[in-house]
């Protein structure tokens, strides 16, 4: 096990060389490959950790799994599986530290083999519930520490799928790899483009045999993305500033590149401040008021803040914007759950960016405002605080 995770084990920077193998396809994802060989599949993945709004820290990340049917005899992780984690599958037992996670599991029918969640805000009743109960374990969410070993230890997983935030986790990772629990480390908002997000669902269906499920699900999110964007192809071009305000030092989060880029402008719309892709950068930026107003104020559409972030009322900043003065100004309600603390944007919204992409068209382009939001809604003002209609 040393000899294992010195070399290539979850979160190390040590490149563990090209594997042989038949290559199965995965289209989207710009973290993860996987080959076929003998019976079997080989998964490398490759990502930086970039911090929240900043930068990449340090080298990147790999890891090499090996994923053998519990029906065949295992390879010798020698050669080029010198140091790679073996996991048998199908998986039956699953720890996970992030809700991304659970709606993946969840779109393949298969979240009754979940065994440990992060924490009690998930989306879904019943997971919540059992996390509550104490049925299922709770072991930290992944995006601010690392997983709590007595407790993921105790519920004898097959694996954690674990999301990996923070440099400091890797360490942790090797050792719950040390006690006997294979790590799949994810890198989900690491993906250069906001359809590899989706790919993870197939990662998850090769992990817990039901590779068609999950090939079904990418096909359809997929089909309905072409789809909005081929609708949105028909409609002028228009502009859009998407910047969330955070109240200390006046400042705003402003989406200028990467996945949540290209979700903007696959709605057929100018993404206002945006700057070339890079993925050693997060998607936004943290800028100042008075950059918005020097650059801009003739967007035609703002989206203003997400689930968390707080209502900005300045009516004299507000005024000098055309999408204030056009009533085109919205908000990320996220659809909160209406008895618990959680959104299913921060869920499921990572595996369905047709539902997110089939708000923005309508809130980009009025003529195809029809049916109703899901996770945006028009930004309204309280009385007093002035401010265009919305629509």
């Amino acid at each position: 096990m040393c000899v294992c995770l010195a070399a290539c084990g979850p979160g190390v920077s040590h490149d563990p060389g090209p594997v042989e193998g038949k290559a199965v396809e995965m289209p989207y994802t710009g973290i993860f490959s996987v080959v076929e060989r003998d019976g079997y599949r080989v998964v490398d993945i490759e990502a930086s950790i970039v911090t929240w709004g900043g930068t990449a820290g340090g080298p990147p990340q790999r890891a090499r799994l090996v994923l053998v049917p519990r029906d065949i005899e295992p390879p010798t992780l020698s050669g080029d599986l010198a140091g790679a984690s073996l996991i048998r599958t199908p998986v039956e037992r699953i720890a996970v530290n992030d809700h991304p996670h659970e709606a993946m599991l969840r779109v393949l029918g298969v979240e009754d083999r979940i065994v440990a969640v992060g924490g009690s805000t998930s989306y879904d009743d019943d997971l919540r519930r059992k996390a509550r109960s104490g049925q299922i374990q709770q072991i930290g969410y992944g995006w601010h520490m690392p997983p709590t070993l007595d407790a993921l230890v105790a519920v004898r997983p097959d694996v954690l799928i674990a999301r990996m935030a923070d440099l400091t986790h890797t360490r942790h990772m090797e050792r719950v790899e040390s006690l006997g629990v294979p790590v799949v480390p994810t890198f989900i908002d690491a993906e250069p483009h906001y359809m590899g997000r989706v790919d993870w669902v197939r990662l998850m269906g090769l992990l817990t045999g039901k590779e068609a499920e999950a090939d079904a699900f990418v096909r359809m999110v997929a089909q309905e993305v072409d789809r909005l964007k081929s609708l949105a192809d028909g409609q002028p071009r228009r502009s859009i500033l998407w910047a969330w305000y955070r109240s200390a030092g006046n400042r705003w989060a402003v989406t200028q590149r990467n996945s949540d880029a290209a979700l903007l402008r696959d709605a057929n719309a100018e993404l206002v401040m945006g700057a070339e892709d890079d993925p050693e950068l997060d998607t936004f930026s943290d800028l100042s008021t008075e950059r918005l107003l020097r650059d801009a104020t003739d967007a035609d559409c703002w989206m203003i803040r997400d689930p968390l972030s707080p209502r900005f009322d300045d009516r004299a900043v507000l005024s000098r914007f055309k999408a204030y003065r056009e009533g085109c100004v919205f908000w990320e309600p996220g659809k909160r759950h209406p008895t618990a603390d959680s959104w299913e944007v921060w869920e499921m919204g990572d595996i369905r960016p047709d539902w997110r992409l089939a708000d923005i068209v309508k809130m980009v382009h009025p003529e195809l405002r029809d049916g109703d939001w899901r996770y945006l809604a028009p930004e309204t003002w309280e009385a007093g605080h002035g401010g265009a209609s919305q629509h």
